[in-house]
């Protein structure tokens, strides 16, 4: 059935509403026939800000009510950041298309203009991620680590609220909304590996709606896709979330996947990096070798003590 109207769900902070037009602007210049209408939901992750994300417990934090919303039929397709998405994908439910990826690094926005090396000793700086703490102390153990959530301006705007020396957030979503002037620097991958997906964008759609798959599918970047695939695939093998300092990062290359993983002890102590390649087609089994390798150089027992909380 060729539909004319068809429902996005988003969440409804500043940066997904910009995510989600973003979509929908692509998707208008193929379908200029469709009517697209976009329906805000908030979820639990936006919904409790006072605790950091490993506190509040579980998977799919920012996407379990949007999830619901496809389920029940409220609305037809939905945009999440891949970063968001758990690696257990709800049965009915699949990722029709991955987007064109932004910069995967993290930043540094910074009081006085300083770069991460140059921050004064014990500086505090502001972040909402294990990932990126945990790298920042291994990276500068003397730095002091002050969890902040909410939504990209909110922590831009603890800088001064909370008197911090800095804040670390992700490139991507300083870039999508426009503010890359605020940049101080941009931290190499070789000092914080990214989060899995992070700066690509997933369409997540109903299974059994092969319209709106044939409609989604002209957003996707099969490059990007095969990379993501494969950081999930580490991130699976590990059963890491968001209450685990994992990363990962796969580049596709003249045919070649080549991937950078950290598996990091939350104090920053002990770190597992890793670097591997293999054909794009065997994107799987990459994050797998790369989960195997991993545990067999150290990061069992750091997901073991995390687990048992020490």
């Amino acid at each position: 059935m060729d539909r004319k109207k068809v429902i996005v769900g988003s969440r409804a902070s500043e940066l997904a509403l910009t995510q989600t037009y973003w979509v929908i602007d692509r998707l208008k210049e193929n379908f200029p026939h469709i009517t697209f209408e976009v329906v805000k939901i908030k979820t639990i992750g936006d919904k409790i800000l006072d605790k950091t994300l490993d506190k509040i417990g579980g998977k799919g934090l920012f996407v379990k009510e949007i999830e619901t919303a496809l389920l029940q039929n409220e609305i037809d397709m939905a945009v999440h950041s891949m970063k968001d998405v758990p690696t257990e994908m709800t049965p009915e439910l699949t990722i029709g298309a991955i987007s064109d990826r932004e910069d995967v690094r993290d930043v540094l926005i910074s009081k006085n203009g300083a770069a991460l090396k140059d921050l004064p000793k014990g500086a505090r700086i502001g972040t909402s991620s294990l990932r990126r703490a945990a790298q920042l102390l291994a990276y500068r153990p003397d730095l002091k680590i002050e969890p902040i959530r909410g939504n990209i301006a909110t922590r831009i705007g603890k800088i001064e609220g909370l008197q911090l020396d800095g804040v670390i957030l992700a490139a991507a979503g300083v870039l999508r909304m426009g503010w890359e002037n605020q940049i101080t620097e941009y931290i190499s991958t070789e000092i914080c590996t990214p989060a899995v997906g992070q700066g690509a964008l997933g369409i997540q759609i109903r299974q059994n709606d092969v319209f709106i798959a044939e409609v989604v599918q002209v957003l996707n970047n099969p490059r990007v896709e095969t990379a993501v695939k494969a950081e999930r695939s580490f991130m699976a093998a590990l059963k890491g979330g968001c209450h685990v300092p994992i990363g990962a990062y796969a580049q596709s290359i003249e045919g070649m996947l080549h991937m950078e993983t950290v598996v990091a002890s939350p104090a920053g102590n002990e770190v597992i990096r890793l670097s591997l390649d293999s054909p794009e087609h065997e994107y799987w089994e990459l994050g797998s070798r790369a989960a195997k390798e991993s545990m067999v150089n150290g990061a069992e027992k750091i997901l073991k003590n995390i687990e048992v909380g020490e």
